[in-house]
């Protein structure tokens, strides 16, 4: 074979698949070409693959079996006495009609141009690509005008120029490409161009001074060496699990490894709840480990109760889990958190979980909503009291009951039993006309409002009388007919004066520090005050006949709930009032017979009682007390009976 010929082969080797994708369909009429180039047209199995089948000289005419497309004609013709097809390069032929082929005329070819003319031309066009390149200007166009320029290569008939200018071709291609951000196409561009010639194309990667391709290059040459096995990746992601893509293909979940000769990928990770990642990456090392932290779109949100056990729920949808728990990828903004337990009211909570990758914890204190009856003691058959009026617990758990009876206070230990020798046999409570209100400071030390002296008298916590103060009025330092009493976290003493429909506070020693409310129903105003109680941050806590209202320490107004009625959160004659541990209001709501629970904002939590004597309802309930368990005790005024209240036990 000649070194026309090599060189031919290798062009067709180095156009390749890419120009098979410009081969005919089978569909149209037949078409007759005839052969224009005067070294004859090569007809190849594939579109420029290969060794050519045959050549058809100058002036043959071929019957062509589709519609042309790109560059090539689908031809069909006999070989070695079977019918065979092949592809032919536009250049070589050219189209004629029927009645050419049958008067053996044929269509004007043109002029035929000479060698330093078709040089010259597949230079002009070669420039023209090349400054487009250069200044980056419709880089498509110019890849479409240098493919145009291979075929024309063969009809050079210096080897040499074939060579060069197939070379060039294939590297400014390559460059055009490379500009575009596609190594992959460009690195096959560069291949065939040693594919061309090995010699010529090192020379023209010498001389290449285009940073972008220079790396390039040198892969499509160790490819064409076999030397380049490519670029091995490890790609890892924390958290694992991310679906990988390289250049738009999946190749699995992270950790993974992947191999590419290309110098540059394009790397998409995506994960459920993550920020997807979608990044260009160069690789100058033959083995890369990339490592990419996901960046969460939500955190993972702690949730806890008191007691556990509660069933989570997250903007109305039931997690399935149950507290104390974790739920992974909770969206940054805004929630809303709901739990449920048997036997407790349902907690609800709208919260907003910030920006942040470490864990967001929630907690929820739930309360009892479902009371049951534990026991009881005192009642009509054996009645202490003659008209009991207030009750109390201290931290042991002793009680402490206030009666209009000649012994005024009584004090029963846990268990309900008696304790007859204190305050030295009644004998101290003897002054007290009629008591109406007990509070026991963190000394232990007790208060006594009494009604009819409108006076209080504070005991230490044997029932030893310590200090009286009050009288009869309405000026500062005098009271008419105080009631509930109560004490704040700095031991100040604070009572209703229900006469005057005011709060009255006292420093444990009886100094006056502070009066606030008058008769009426606007804010801060009282009708017919009866109870108070104080939060753990010395809010104040008091209910009239119709409201329960909320006050800071100086008496500033902060809140009001309730109205008066029989249903769910209304109230009737209400008494006694208190809060246990956790803020939770407990209301002797005395006209409706029941007792109610609500949140410190207001929110009714459960009810429970009615009338009757039985143990589990109530008759005309007085007073409550909560102790630190979370029992319920309550006190009824027209029986005298103590009734203590749990949670239900499965």
């Amino acid at each position: 074979m000649s070194a026309n010929n090599k060189l031919k082969n290798k062009l067709s080797w180095a156009i390749g698949i890419g120009f098979f994708l410009c081969a005919l369909s089978t569909a149209g009429a037949a078409t007759k070409l005839k052969v224009t180039n005067v070294r004859g047209a090569d007809i190849y199995k594939e579109a420029m693959v290969g060794q050519p089948l045959t050549t058809f000289p100058l002036n043959a005419i071929l019957d062509a079996e589709a519609k042309k497309e790109g560059e090539f004609w689908k031809v069909t013709f006999i070989f070695k006495g079977v019918k065979t097809s092949g592809y032919v390069h536009e250049y070589m032929v050219t189209e004629v009609s029927e009645s050419e082929v049958e008067g053996g005329a044929a269509a004007p070819a043109g002029p035929v141009k000479t060698q330093d003319q078709l040089a010259a031309e597949i230079q002009v066009k070669l420039d023209e690509s090349r400054e487009m390149i250069q200044q980056h200007k419709d880089l498509a166009k110019a890849v479409e005008n240098l493919r145009s320029l291979v075929a024309k290569v063969f009809c050079l008939g210096d080897l040499q120029k074939q060579k060069q200018k197939a070379c060039d071709i294939y590297l400014w291609t390559g460059y055009a490409f490379a500009k575009q951000g596609d190594d992959a196409a460009a690195v096959k561009e560069f291949r065939n161009m040693f594919e061309v010639d090995y010699r010529t194309a090192q020379d023209a990667a010498e001389r290449t001074s285009e940073s972008s391709a220079v790396q390039l290059i040198n892969i499509a040459e160790k490819l064409y060496n076999g030397v380049f096995e490519g670029y091995t990746l490890q790609i890892e992601t924390d958290p694992k699990g991310a679906i990988i893509k390289i250049d738009g293909q999946t190749i699995g979940l992270s950790p993974s490894g992947h191999t590419t000769i290309n110098p540059r990928i394009s790397l998409e990770i995506e994960k459920e709840g993550y920020r997807p990642i979608k990044v260009v990456v160069p690789l100058k090392e033959t083995r890369t480990v990339l490592s990419y932290p996901l960046e969460s779109l939500g955190r993972t949100v702690q949730i806890s109760s008191y007691p556990p056990g509660a069933n989570v729920f997250l903007d109305g949808r039931d997690t399935g889990k149950v507290t104390d728990c974790e739920i992974p990828l909770v969206s940054h903004g805004p929630h809303t958190l709901k739990m449920k337990k048997e036997y407790y009211a349902d907690w609800e909570e709208e919260f907003t979980v910030p920006e942040g990758n470490d864990p967001f914890s929630k907690s929820a204190l739930l309360t009892v909503k479902d009371y049951a009856p534990a026991r009881s003691w005192g009642g009509q058959d054996k009645k202490f009291y003659v008209v009991p009026k207030a009750l109390a617990l201290d931290k042991s758990g002793n009680f402490y009951v206030a009666d209009e009876s000649n012994v005024r206070l009584r004090k029963f230990n846990p268990e309900g039993l008696l304790q007859k020798s204190w305050g030295s046999y009644g004998q101290q409570f003897k002054p007290i006309k009629i008591p109406s209100g007990i509070a026991i400071d963190s000394k232990g030390n007790f208060y006594v409002t009494d009604k009819r002296s409108c006076n209080i008298t504070k005991f230490d916590k044997n029932g030893q009388s310590m200090k009286k103060w009050g009288k009869l009025g309405a000026k500062e330092g005098e009271l008419n007919g105080p009631l509930g009493i109560a004490v704040d976290r700095n031991n100040n003493v604070l009572v209703v004066d229900a006469g005057n429909s005011r709060v009255v506070k006292y420093s444990s020693e009886g100094e006056l520090k502070k009066i606030w409310g008058k008769p009426g129903y606007g804010q801060g105003q009282f009708n017919l005050p009866t109870g108070l109680a104080v939060s753990k941050n010395n809010d104040v806590i008091v209910v009239d006949q119709g409201r329960i209202q909320k006050f800071t320490t100086e008496g500033v107004f902060i809140d009001s709930f309730g109205k008066l009625g029989s249903e769910e959160g209304e109230i009737r004659r209400p008494s006694g009032i208190c809060l246990d541990g956790d803020d939770y209001i407990y209301l002797a709501d005395t006209g409706n017979d029941r007792v109610q629970k609500f949140a410190l904002d207001g929110r009714f939590i459960c009810q429970w009682g009615g009338s009757g004597v039985a143990v589990n309802p109530l008759t005309a309930p007085i007073a409550v007390a909560v102790n630190e368990k979370g029992s319920v005790f309550v006190l009824e005024g027209n029986t005298g009976r103590i009734q203590e209240f749990k949670k239900p036990s499965k």
